[in-house]
């Protein structure tokens, strides 16, 4: 290798370390940590800095580690007094990751160190680095968690690298380094203790092999004393220190802390040791025998390398600390960093694909075993005891425990075989300079036929048994004021129906003849535009005065005992349009979930009230304010315009996916998986605004991918209309909701990364096409989205014509303040991580008005073939990308994907599973793109058609829980596949 390449390597190894590190400290500022290590880290720099470290383990005090890592948090409470920072400081925060930031990116250098050892002069061992310092286990635990795991892990790695070059000595002080830091450095004891006996039998001078076993045995134990001097005095340094090691490893009796491994996926999380697992085994009883199991395992694999010549305490550290987080009882979620790090520098040792496999899968379960146990610290569910969590922790248990057999088996294969698989030797060399893509394939009249016939049928569909095109429409408008009418009843009553409009905090109130409250409801922003029931006998001839206090009525009616419109005189606009109220009260009559928000707001638009929807921008009401205005204050008016969005998503799929893959087969399926999905049809047949938001980031994700080939094959100059209406989707995105700005992130590091692929073609005259690309990302996506999204306020100056730039503004900091400070829960909320399977649904609506034995409720649910599908077509592209062997339409949609997801893993306020409705249009794409590139394409297109079958069968099996349709009980229950669905 030429000193030139070596030191672009080096140089871009400095910049990957750099930019792991500002990542860190960004994630750490914006970011609390977990709030108990938070408080016990700062408390214990404090109490040190104020008692010393001989008044440090003072009786009564909790104390739970040992004083290796104590002194640095003595050093940034030193800090924070010098500089009077307070605990709730952002830089407290980032003085607590600093350490183990900086511990992480030594991580990554030692892979890129081992790397280049193995595979000199390749590019291997940077991309391997880079992962490392990326890794989404490592970034959180530091960064997000704050945890001190990345400096406990370090000299924990550089002790088995030493190892590998039989430095005994120093890796056993290292060793204790560890174990200073942390106890659970005990955990690889047996690894230690294997390395220094299989050194004496592999040692020809076997006394000076003792000797050196018995000195770094003393050398290991030397950093936990000369450190616990200090803290425990000469005379109880023993006791102290045993006492410390021993009361942290028994502070936990339970088989599982939140650590998601076999143990969990058994149902152990928070189980008490004793309890029985199977034919009246303990969880500990399993858990020794477990430990015991992986020991021996041990054992063998260190005497089959050594008599084979393939002795790897890399290796072997690897096996043994995930064998014990994964097997072994007593664990916690974090237990497993120090494995997968080790896992990874065996992969770069050994240059072994399986390996890289296996970091690449743990990395994966213990970011989300981290997020899952971090995102509920504080809640209602912070023992994971839901449905919806442990379902989480058995999955993610599950998925951990499929990945360490993968290590076994590599493992032994490695250590009997002496077979490794390498990583693609693609890596090694710089990708060559991106060709122009191949053109486009011309449409068919068939495949135009096929499109125009699945969106005509996905409309009939959709807009069948949407909502009534019939309601009241007059209202009793009492706003700022109280009315009564008095209305005869001409024969006998049973009940009274009620259709509010809107109100500022109302009443309506109804009472007899003789001034008797009959009845007397609260009108506020839940009861508008929805029909409410309740009892209300009283014989013919009764007279009722009714009084509507600071609101609108639209209607009331009447009803008998069979059911039946009671005739009656008088009433007023109470009683004005009885004909159009309906024969039952249900969702096609009724608003339901947020339509009291968002389709309120459309029609406060529309006869120019003041709003009361605020939280989000405006566009998705002025859509529903123009079906409004179309068909009526009805339910098919407000929902009408959301809907037809629905039907337009199938096409914009269709072409999406086309454009990506040039596979019309392909796109075909995509545009009939959409079609079918659960949360497209139930998302955008309610009237809220997240079907605009979603069909203008799929738009705008559309233009950027036809920009992206124009560049490629003839230049920005000629790709200026795509990023014209790129921006024009990009600014209808933001408009309709702020989660069109994560699609922003996507499309600029698509626009970047292809300008500078395009300046990689070396075509002449790039710097006017610069020029182009900066004027017009300017232009087209500052200028452009920005002019949008403050016309989509129009509706507010028609009713204000006051209304201006000041206003606008403070309209955006009432969103952001709402939007951050919200605390509100919901018992159908979910996180992120639970998206990806789609356990929790969303229950909207439930029909309380049907006759015993039926049900009917709307969710929005998780299309399986899609979200399932497409998540495992993702975790494809995801592995092929970090193995080398991605390509450019996989990176895009990754990135895509990732740029709408990755915000809502920072977002602590109550979540929903439609807030992943966007990304799971790129789960669609994955999906498609996988399929489209398989190497046997017949077998592709007969798993698309079946996959297309499939969804088919559950739509239809799932169409009552989807649409409202009143279904037998016993089918409803069956509906209910999951203990966390619980929407019927």
């Amino acid at each position: 290798m030429t000193m030139q390449r070596q030191k672009q390597n080096n140089s871009a190894l400095w910049l990957v370390l750099g930019g792991a590190f500002v990542l860190r400290m960004l994630l750490a500022t914006v970011t609390k940590g977990y709030p108990y290590d938070m408080s016990c880290f700062v408390a214990w720099g404090e109490k040190l800095l104020a008692d010393g470290p001989a008044g440090f383990y003072s009786d009564g005090y909790f104390a739970d580690y040992p004083p290796g890592y104590l002194l640095v948090l003595g050093l940034v409470a030193l800090v924070r007094r010098i500089f009077a920072i307070p605990y709730e400081a952002k830089l407290t925060y980032v003085l607590l990751a600093v350490v183990p930031s900086l511990c992480d990116c030594a991580a990554a250098a030692l892979v890129w160190k081992i790397g280049q050892e193995k595979l000199p002069g390749s590019r291997l061992p940077l991309l391997l680095a880079a992962f490392v310092a990326f890794d989404p286990l490592l970034l959180f635990d530091s960064a997000v968690w704050k945890q001190i795991d990345g400096a406990f892990a370090l000299p924990l790695l550089l002790c088995f690298y030493l190892l590998e070059k039989r430095r005994y000595l120093p890796a056993a002080l290292l060793f204790g380094a560890a174990l200073a830091i942390k106890p659970q450095a005990l955990l690889f004891g047996p690894v230690l203790a294997v390395c220094f006996l299989t050194a004496i039998v592999q040692e020809e001078n076997r006394f000076r092999a003792f000797l050196r076993c018995f000195g770094g045995a003393a050398l290991a134990l030397l950093p936990p004393l000369a450190l616990g001097l200090p803290f425990f005095g000469a005379a109880n340094l023993l006791p102290g220190l045993l006492e410390k090691y021993a009361g942290t490893a028994a502070s936990y009796p339970y088989a599982t802390i939140n650590g998601f491994n076999w143990l969990a996926a058994l149902g152990g999380n928070w189980t008490p040791l004793e309890n029985p697992v199977l034919l009246g085994i303990t969880w500990k009883q399993l858990g020794f025998f477990n430990i015991l199991l992986v020991t021996l395992g041990l054992v063998y694999l260190a005497a089959r390398s050594v008599r084979a010549g393939r002795f790897s305490p890399l290796l072997l550290a690897a096996y043994y600390g995930l064998g014990i987080f994964t097997l072994a009882h007593c664990m916690h979620e974090r237990y497993m960093v120090p494995g997968v790090v080790l896992t990874l520098l065996a992969a770069a040792r050994w240059d072994d694909i399986r390996l890289f496999a296996v970091g690449f899968g743990m990395s994966l379960t213990g970011f989300i075993n981290l997020c899952t146990v971090y995102s509920l610290t504080g809640s209602d569910d912070e023992w994971l005891t839901s449905a919806t969590s442990s379902s989480v922790a058995i999955l993610v248990g599950l998925a951990e425990t499929v990945c360490f057999v993968l290590l076994l088996f590599a493992v032994w294969d490695i250590v009997a075989n002496g077979h490794t698989l390498p990583l693609p030797a693609r890596m090694a060399e710089a990708a060559a300079p991106p060709a122009a893509p191949a053109p486009q394939p011309k449409w068919q009249r068939k495949e135009i036929l096929a499109l125009l016939a699945l969106t005509a049928a996905t409309a009939v569909v959709s807009f069948a048994y949407l909502g009534s095109r019939t309601a009241p429409q007059n209202p009793l408008d009492a706003t700022g004021t109280t009315l009564t009418e008095t209305v005869t009843a001409e024969g006998g009553t049973a009940a009274l129906w009620v259709y509010p409009g809107i109100s500022y905090g109302g009443r309506l109130t109804v009472a007899d003849a003789a001034g008797t409250t009959l009845y007397e409801k609260e009108l506020d922003y839940s009861t508008c535009f929805s029909w409410t029931s309740v009892e209300l006998y009283a014989d013919a001839g009764e007279v009722f005065h009714i009084t509507v206090e600071n609101a609108q009525v639209f209607e009331l009616t009447l009803r008998s005992a069979d059911g039946a419109l009671v005739p009656v005189t008088g009433g007023g606009a109470l009683f004005d349009e009885q004909t159009a109220v309906p024969e039952a009260i249900s969702q096609l009559n009724s608003m339901y979930f947020d339509e009291i928000y968002h389709g309120r707001t459309g029609y406060e638009q529309l006869h120019r009230l003041p709003v009361y929807e605020t939280t989000h921008p405006p566009l998705g009401k002025d859509f529903i304010m123009l079906g409004i205005a179309l068909f009526g204050m009805t339910a098919f008016g407000w929902r009408f315009a959301g809907t037809l969005f629905g039907v337009l998503l199938v096409p914009l799929a269709w072409c999406f996916v086309r454009r990506l893959t040039r596979r019309p087969w392909a796109a075909a399926m995509a545009g009939v998986l959409l079609a079918l999905d659960f949360m497209r049809f139930s998302q955008s047949r309610l009237a809220t605004i997240d079907i605009y938001g979603t069909f203008f980031i799929l738009l705008g994700a559309y233009c950027m991918v036809w920009y992206c080939q124009r560049v490629l094959a003839v230049g920005v100059n000629g790709a200026v209309l795509p990023m014209a209406l790129g921006g024009l989707a990009f600014g209808l995105g933001c408009a309709a909701k702020w989660t069109g700005i994560y699609a922003g992130a996507g499309l600029a590091v698509l626009y970047l990364g292809v300008l500078y692929a395009r300046w990689r073609q070396g075509q002449p005259g790039f710097g006017r096409e610069f020029r182009t690309a900066f004027l017009g990302g300017i232009a087209f996506y500052v200028v452009l989205p920005l002019s949008i999204y403050i016309a989509s306020y129009l509706p507010y100056w028609w009713r204000d014509p006051g209304f201006g730039l000041a206003d606008w503004w403070r309209c955006q900091v009432s969103m952001y303040n709402y939007h951050s400070t919200l605390e509100a829960t919901h018992p159908f909320e979910s996180r992120w991580y639970t998206w990806l399977l789609g356990l929790r649904p969303v229950w909207y609506y439930r029909n309380a008005y049907l006759p015993a034995g039926l049900k009917a409720s709307i969710a929005g649910m998780a299309g399986p073939v899609i979200w399932l599908g497409g998540l495992a077509a993702l975790l494809w592209l995801l592995w092929r990308q970090v193995s080398g062997r991605g390509s450019y339409a996989g990176a895009g949609v990754l990135i895509l994907y990732g740029t709408q997801l990755i915000p809502w893993m920072l977002v602590s306020r109550c979540t929903f599973l439609y807030h992943y409705f966007p990304s799971s249009m790129f789960c669609l794409a994955a999906l498609a793109l996988v399929l489209a590139t398989a190497q046997d394409q017949r077998r592709a297109k007969r798993l698309g058609a079946a996959l297309c079958a499939a969804a088919l069968v559950l739509f239809v099996w799932y169409y009552p829980a989807l649409s409202g349709l009143p279904i037998a009980a016993w089918r409803a229950d069956l509906l209910n596949l999951l203990p966390s669905f619980g929407f019927y």
